[in-house]
């Protein structure tokens, strides 16, 4: 077990050469995909033909290949040298992922790792994340979710979205109609992104569980661990500006802390060199419907379009 307290000073890369840096952060990258249980396709040079890639032997080989030449293996894509990726390549499978582990077993300093592997058109991200959704998500069995769910609700938004929006999870009518956000909460959400300027379809949103939990309790902790894989691959193929955590679950997960949420929102955060801002969630706001937590969100939102660059609304628009 990992501990969590004090992962950004563990890893510090002051007093490392180069090559000490980059081969820290190669094995930081193949622990980080061990402890969430994940195999990426990766395609090895020199691999022995007539292996099935399926089979222990071709899986021995492929893990030694990959200890011996440091590879940095990406959460969702395909390394092929020389570092090119291609969607039509890419192999999504869990079927044989290991043990659950709880969020908090990640390797030290996982969160301050930027994502090794390149940003990919928008043609290619929409097939990445399409393959994800179809081979995995949908017929996913991987935590008692699956027992009382209708639909699995994937997400969805701009592939090239600069803000992304990451809540709890679905409930009823986001278990009924397979899209996240499209309740009450859900219509506020939309409220609030068109009081920033923009549209739904210009950002994307999604949450760290994809099945509904009953009676929309908060997500259970060997849950959590059972689906943040998926939405760790939806941000690392959309590679967003900004993170927007909805609430408390998201919140405390993107950022392994126990604060409470009054601590975390307002103030800027970062996860993997991605900026991140915690605001409350838009079903808060709806059972708190006050002018005071109204106007706390709306300073949450407003800061998040300063790091942007994009206009803020005058007075009476939003």
């Amino acid at each position: 077990m990992f501990d969590c307290i004090g992962a950004r000073d563990a890893y510090d890369d002051r007093g490392m050469d180069r090559n000490g840096i980059s081969k820290h952060r190669k094995s930081l990258s193949v622990r980080a995909e061990r402890a969430f249980g994940l195999e990426s396709a990766v395609t090895i040079s020199g691999q022995k033909p007539g292996l099935s890639a399926s089979s222990p032997a071709a899986k021995t080989e492929a893990a030694t290949a990959l200890a011996r030449e440091a590879a940095t293996p990406a959460l969702a894509l395909n390394t092929v040298a020389p570092a090119r990726v291609v969607a039509r390549q890419v192999v999504v499978n869990l079927s044989e992922q290991s043990p659950l582990v709880p969020a908090c077993a990640l390797p030290l300093g996982f969160d301050a790792v930027p994502f090794a592997a390149p940003i990919l058109p928008a043609d290619e991200k929409r097939i990445v994340l399409q393959q994800l959704d179809a081979t995995e998500v949908k017929a996913c069995p991987k935590c008692r979710l699956c027992e009382t769910r209708t639909n699995t609700v994937f997400g969805e938004g701009d592939v090239d979205a600069k803000i992304f929006f990451i809540g709890e999870g679905p409930g009823e009518s986001e278990d009924l109609s397979g899209r996240p956000f499209v309740g009450r909460a859900g219509q506020l959400l939309t409220k609030m992104i068109e009081a920033m300027g923009l549209r739904r379809e210009q950002v994307f949103i999604a949450n760290i569980v994809k099945c509904r939990p009953p009676g929309n309790r908060e997500p259970a902790p060997d849950e959590v661990a059972a689906c943040t894989p998926y939405l760790l691959r939806q941000l690392e193929v959309v590679r967003p500006k900004v993170i927007v955590t909805l609430g408390k679950p998201s919140t405390q997960y993107m950022l392994r802390s126990k604060e409470a949420m009054g601590k975390m929102r307002g103030r800027w955060h970062e996860w993997r060199g991605i900026k991140l801002m915690p605001t409350y969630h838009p079903s808060y706001v709806l059972r708190s419907y006050t002018a005071e937590v109204r106007r706390t969100v709306w300073n949450d939102l407003q800061m998040v379009l300063s790091e942007l660059g994009l206009p803020l609304p005058k007075r009476g628009e939003q």
